[in-house]
């Protein structure tokens, strides 16, 4: 295991991201969407509400590559996954979320965000749940990114779903306002 010095030194140090949209991303992220829809409706849930229509970004608002830092990418994670009602200790859930793959990934000015040997060791349920939640931290610090250069005066802050909940229904019977059914 790398000494807590040589870890937070490799938070710290930029690394970069390949980043790709295009026709044929849309098409498997309708695909996937098109399957999702189905289960839903074997399951007799109700249908999600969708963005009309996907396009991919184009290649003039997206960098082909952009240079992240592994502490910005795992803030972004732990921000967006820690709960609002945890309170007190959200602060903690949030660095929790982030220093959980700390020894996970690996990067460097010169290279591309890769996994460490303690990364490609972890039992595959492990793999498959780092994984995922890996994707959703790169996807939302790209979407900050973009975001930032498009609306250069405005902040931007990826925030938890429950947050915004909150702000306009009542998730609980002991919250108040209009409730989610």
């Amino acid at each position: 295991m790398k000494p807590t010095e040589e870890v937070l030194q490799d938070l710290t140090q930029s690394s970069n991201v390949s980043v790709h949209s295009d026709d044929a991303l849309v098409g498997k992220v309708k695909a996937a969407i098109a399957a999702d829809d189905e289960k839903r409706k074997e399951n007799e849930n109700e249908p999600l509400r969708r963005k009309p229509a996907l396009v991919p970004i184009l290649p003039t608002k997206l960098p082909r590559q952009f240079e992240v830092t592994l502490w910005d990418v795992l803030h972004t994670l732990a921000r967006a996954s820690a709960l609002s009602w945890r309170g007190a200790g959200r602060g903690l859930a949030e660095h929790w979320g982030a220093l959980k793959y700390t020894q996970a990934l690996v990067g460097g000015r010169d290279s591309f965000l890769g996994l460490t040997d303690e990364g490609h060791r972890i039992a595959d349920h492990y793999k498959s749940l780092q994984s995922g939640e890996l994707g959703i931290g790169f996807a939302l610090t790209l979407a900050e990114y973009v975001l930032r250069s498009r609306f250069p005066d405005h902040s931007v802050t990826i925030v938890p779903a429950d947050t915004v909940l909150r702000a306009g229904w009542a998730l609980t019977s002991r919250d108040k306002g209009e409730k989610v059914r």
